[in-house]
């Protein structure tokens, strides 16, 4: 039954937005006091900072696997310093992020597709008992979406690597067999090759 009303209430609330947008073209925008009070009420700050631990965590997942595929060979000090290496430069990237100063520039695409009496109806959504769950748990919700999308397209970017890769070395190889007087160039037939 929870779960039934909470699908009811994004139904309700998607039908309510649709709405609302022809309205909100001639109605008053939000205030930049009562867009901030938006971000508040929905804890955007929280749910960034979420987003960004979760991000780091992923990126310092996938510089170790690229690390020990590139260098499969390498020692455990080799390693460890290329770990204190990425830890320090991933903590310069994520301490300066600028969330207060995001906030502030995206108030104005608020102000822009919502009218007052929009923002005031979503803020009071989730000022109830559901919006607040639908809060409590959307960093959870969206950390696990996040996994899940990065483990599907993992294999991709694995395999445009793998391909790029192959040509570079592929490359390499006409390349070295070019100055020798031999070879094919890349991406043509033998019988296409200049001679030398």
């Amino acid at each position: 039954m929870k779960k039934l009303s909470l699908v009811l209430c994004f139904m309700l609330f998607a039908i309510y937005s649709a709405a609302g947008q022809d309205a909100a073209s001639s109605a008053p925008p939000p205030s930049v006091t009562e867009v901030m009070n938006y971000f508040e009420v929905m804890g955007i700050r929280g749910q960034m900072q979420t987003l960004l631990e979760a991000e780091r965590k992923q990126l310092r997942v996938s510089f170790s696997d690229m690390f020990d595929k590139t260098l499969p060979a390498a020692s455990a000090k080799e390693r460890e310093q290329f770990l204190s290496l990425m830890d320090g430069a991933m903590n310069d990237l994520f301490s300066d992020y600028p969330i207060e100063d995001i906030l502030r520039d995206m108030v104005p695409i608020y102000q822009k597709h919502l009218s007052e009496a929009d923002l005031n109806a979503i803020v009071s959504f989730y000022s109830s008992p559901v919006g607040k769950k639908v809060i409590k748990e959307m960093p959870a919700m969206t950390s696990e979406a996040m996994r899940i999308s990065f483990a599907r397209f993992q294999p991709k970017i694995e395999l445009m690597m793998k391909n790029m890769q192959s040509r570079i070395e592929e490359m390499a190889k006409s390349e070295k067999a070019g100055k020798g007087g031999t070879g094919t160039a890349v991406g043509k037939p033998a019988s296409q090759t200049p001679r030398q």
